[in-house]
């Protein structure tokens, strides 16, 4: 059966093809315009999410090889602080050394020898604060501030005396331009009464002479507490220069450790728990852990279970847990990455109350910066495993390590015309640039990682972007066949629609 064509409905369907080809051509067109082929997520659902996916890791990469980049500066200024500048310093400090602990030199040579000395000390202090955009390179994560200060150190050969300056067992105040030599004039301890001694800036040339009151001994406006008793044996100093020393201590520079370390244990804070309550933490946290005793808990009891919350997030959010008591007046609460321990021991009725925070502060030193997905390099450094000097009350290294306290040592023989003591200081030279050399070595390791990081993200930059390309942008030489082929067609469907439209059945009557 033959199906008539009214003149409505050949204007329809030739109204549709046309603006059906038409549409396709302005698409074509538009895509010329913006040289993309996906200019709406209509146009390519699947296309677009592989270009937003795209766009993501190039912005990602992006960052990365800005932390590339700032990690570099960082390294960069290290290695050159450490393997050419500090190596140079120390050349030099050993050339003074040689020359100091040779038997022909006088008092005078060694003098001048600690005037040259004392600004090698400056010159390593000034590179111990070395900061790059501003911030200190060897303070770790407080590098808002110089890693280092100037300070007064004691160095004896006294055994007693000696294990106690080791053990951080004194503290000392005030300011010094020049080492002192303290003899002790008489024999006893400390705590047994006060003791004479005597004390030189000239290498023993002119004394003045001092009382203790009882651990504590003031010169020249430097003030020296010792925290325990200490024996002392009187000088031989009859003939003037003496025939044995005593006890012979020297207050003379170092440099004190202003930044943070990654040395365990984390520290502890209680707020708000009972007196006298002790606490320690142990594990491998990575931040500060916040922790809140729910129910008041008796330590002494046995059995009985007790509520605590912890939060990572400085409080904002709070995991509820339970412990059990065991009797013994300690308990143990798990936390991530580790745990916190309780002693009730002395605390009044062994019960620490509820609403008691425990916050967890790891030492943490390290400046990471991810420099690609979930690797992250450090960039700065703990000034004190570097250079020594003192940390928390101490010497921040052993002695044959420490930079600032041999160099410091090495001014006070100096000052004080002391020729073993010069000799000394050539073997711990030795050992401090082998320390030197290993925090070097690290850093070049790191410098080198950081480098081929960098390399492959170049490369990952650029399969990204052909990726993106390959997704989104239009193929021109394609493009320009199918603009041909778009339009031809278009006149065709014109053309054709034309003839059509202007026959009808009067024609043929």
């Amino acid at each position: 059966m033959g199906i008539r064509v009214t003149q409505s409905r050949m204007y329809d369907t030739l109204t549709s093809q046309m603006q059906k080809n038409l549409s396709a051509y302005m698409e074509s067109n538009e895509q010329g315009s913006t040289q993309k082929k996906i200019n709406r997520p209509s146009d390519d659902p699947a296309g677009t999410y592989r270009v937003l996916t795209t766009r993501n890791d190039i912005e990602a990469t992006n960052q990365y090889q800005s932390n590339v980049d700032t990690a570099k500066g960082w390294l960069t200024l290290t290695d050159n602080v450490l393997g050419t500048q500090l190596s140079t310093a120390l050349t030099s400090l050993k050339s003074l050394a040689e020359q100091a602990a040779t038997g022909t030199y006088t008092a005078a040579n060694r003098q001048q020898i600690a005037y040259q000395a004392r600004q090698i000390f400056g010159q390593i202090l000034n590179l111990s604060n070395t900061q790059y955009e501003g911030n200190s390179i060897f303070g770790g994560q407080r590098y808002d501030r110089s890693a280092f200060q100037e300070g007064l150190a004691l160095t004896s050969a006294d055994t007693n005396w000696n294990t106690a300056i080791q053990a951080g067992g004194y503290s000392i105040q005030g300011a010094a331009k020049t080492s002192m030599m303290v003899q002790f004039t008489s024999t006893g301890t400390l705590d047994g009464g006060p003791q004479t001694f005597r004390w030189s800036e000239d290498g023993g040339t002119t004394w003045n002479t001092g009382t203790t009151a009882g651990r504590t001994m003031t010169l020249n406006g430097v003030t020296v507490t010792m925290n325990s008793d200490m024996a002392v044996t009187a000088a031989d100093v009859t003939a003037g220069a003496g025939s044995h020393n005593g006890t012979l201590v020297y207050i003379r520079p170092t440099a004190v450790y202003q930044g943070d370390d990654n040395d365990p244990p984390p520290t502890m804070t209680v707020m708000g728990g009972p007196a006298n309550l002790v606490t320690s933490a142990s594990g491998a946290f990575g931040g500060n852990v916040l922790v809140r005793m729910d129910s008041a808990a008796n330590l002494a009891s046995s059995g009985t279970t007790v509520n605590y919350s912890y939060s990572t997030d400085s409080g904002s959010t709070w995991i509820s847990a339970t412990a059990t008591t065991n009797g013994s007046n300690n308990m143990r609460l798990l936390v991530p990455s580790g745990y916190v321990d309780l002693d009730a021991t002395t605390v009044a009725g062994n019960t620490v109350t509820a609403g008691t925070q425990i916050l967890v502060h790891p030492n943490r030193a390290d400046l990471n910066l991810e420099i690609m997905k979930d690797s992250y390099v450090s960039v700065n450094n703990v000034g004190k495993d570097v250079f020594g000097g003192y940390y928390e009350g101490k010497p921040a290294l052993d002695s044959s390590t420490n930079l600032f306290d041999m160099v410091g040592d090495f001014v006070s023989y100096c000052e004080n015309n002391n020729q073993e003591g010069c000799q000394q200081t050539l073997t711990r030279i030795a050992s401090v640039q082998q320390n030197v050399l290993t925090q070097t070595a690290r850093v070049g390791g790191l410098e080198n990682r950081v480098t081929t990081a960098s390399d492959m993200l170049s490369f990952q930059k650029v399969d990204q972007q052909e990726r993106l390309s390959y997704t989104e942008d239009i193929d021109l030489t394609e493009l320009l066949t199918k603009l041909t082929r778009q339009q031809l067609t278009y006149q065709t469907v014109l053309q054709s629609s034309s003839k059509i439209m202007q026959m009808s059945l009067s024609s043929y009557l």
